[in-house]
């Protein structure tokens, strides 16, 4: 079977006309004057920009021990300060 689409009449989100589509939401909901004033870009040259994906570094954790217990140790200070005012006073 196959997917008909009847003409509708729709509202023109910009300038609010009304004009007849089949399927008025591949344009946003906008008539044919708005959708052809409206900016449209265009990529061209798509493999510029997976090269500049392939570029990118992972992350490498630079965290050392040190740096490691002193958020831990950090951490459960805060936890024990917030404890004694929950608890204590």
């Amino acid at each position: 079977m196959v997917d008909y689409y009847k003409s509708q009449w729709n509202n023109c989100i910009k300038c609010r006309i009304h004009y007849m589509s089949e399927a008025p939401h591949i344009k946003a909901y906008l008539c044919d004057e708005c959708w052809n004033k409206m900016p449209h870009y265009k990529i061209d040259n798509l493999k510029s920009k997976r090269q500049m994906n392939k570029e990118k570094k992972p992350k490498n954790s630079n965290y050392t021990i040190g740096n490691i217990l002193l958020y831990t140790v950090g951490n459960i200070l805060c936890l024990v300060i917030v404890g004694y005012y929950l608890w204590i006073k």
